[in-house]
């Protein structure tokens, strides 16, 4: 289910509706008694308008918030017990569809007061996984434009004809911008069987991005020191100096270390996402 459709299903359970109208509440508290030091395009602390078919409306929180924000020292034990009812209304919410509690969403605010200076940098996340027998796994991406459409096929084809691989193809629904929007893509999936016979290899280990990591390192001007936090919805009081650092270096990952690509060959350059295919060891 996509991020509207769990917000629509939402706004008919009570419980959700009283932690949705907490929410707009404190980030109208916000709007008031704050000053925006910085924010992501498209990831502010404000809910959304969407439309439905038939006639439907909503308004739906942001899935992610990216905001510096300060406000008074005064404000500061107004902003605590928000975020302790929030925390407590969404537990109840959660419990409302027996969803088990793991964390609480990154908008919630982190509460940093007197600091001095901010330093936000963000990193490709990537995850890794290793491709189980008689599974189907996604190895190509294509946005369903009709360009892509048209590619997907052909790359279906290309591998039914060139490879004996019993490529399909997966239509599913990809969240953008927060997901206040939507754009359809389409996965090339294979029988891991197949690759791993077309291949020559025992496992294979797929690693594709999953997203960008955000943190912000702080700088405190009491006894607190330095330290890093996620970059959500970040309260201070003041006005710390805010820097975009470089990015990091990307960590050194065991699958770029010591594994081997695989590809496919006289496949062409595609215009699609593929997943880096890897032949996994016992090391």
């Amino acid at each position: 289910m996509n991020y509207e459709k769990s917000c629509l299903v939402r706004v008919n359970n009570i419980e959700w509706i009283d932690f949705y109208t907490l929410e707009q509440e404190f980030f109208e508290y916000l709007a008031i008694n704050g000053t925006v030091l910085k924010s992501e395009d498209g990831f502010e602390p404000q809910y959304h308008k969407i439309e439905f078919r038939g006639k439907r409306t909503i308004y739906a929180p942001p899935m992610y918030v990216r905001s510096v924000i300060s406000v008074a020292k005064s404000a500061i034990p107004t902003i605590r017990k928000y975020k302790k009812d929030l925390e407590a209304a969404y537990r109840i919410a959660m419990q409302s569809i027996n969803k088990s509690f793991k964390s609480f969403p990154s908008r919630f605010p982190s509460i940093e007061p007197d600091l001095s200076q901010i330093n936000i940098w963000r990193q490709a996340a990537t995850s890794s996984k290793i491709l189980k027998h008689g599974d189907v796994a996604p190895i190509c991406r294509f946005f369903t434009d009709a360009d892509s459409r048209k590619n997907a096929k052909q790359t279906v084809d290309h591998l039914k004809a060139n490879y004996n691989i019993q490529a399909k193809l997966l239509k599913s629904n990809m969240s953008l911008r927060g997901g206040l929007s939507t754009e359809p893509c389409v996965y090339v999936t294979a029988p891991v069987n197949e690759l791993l016979s077309h291949f020559g290899v025992s496992s294979i280990r797929s690693r594709r991005e999953s997203g960008t990591q955000y943190r912000a390192h702080c700088y405190a001007a009491d006894e607190r020191g330095s330290f890093r936090i996620g970059y959500g919805l970040v309260i201070t009081t003041g006005h710390p100096e805010i820097y975009e650092t470089v990015p990091q270096r990307e960590r050194a990952h065991k699958t770029t270390l010591i594994k081997k690509p695989l590809y496919f060959s006289n496949v062409g350059k595609i215009a699609g996402q593929f997943v880096e295919l890897y032949e996994e060891d016992s090391k």
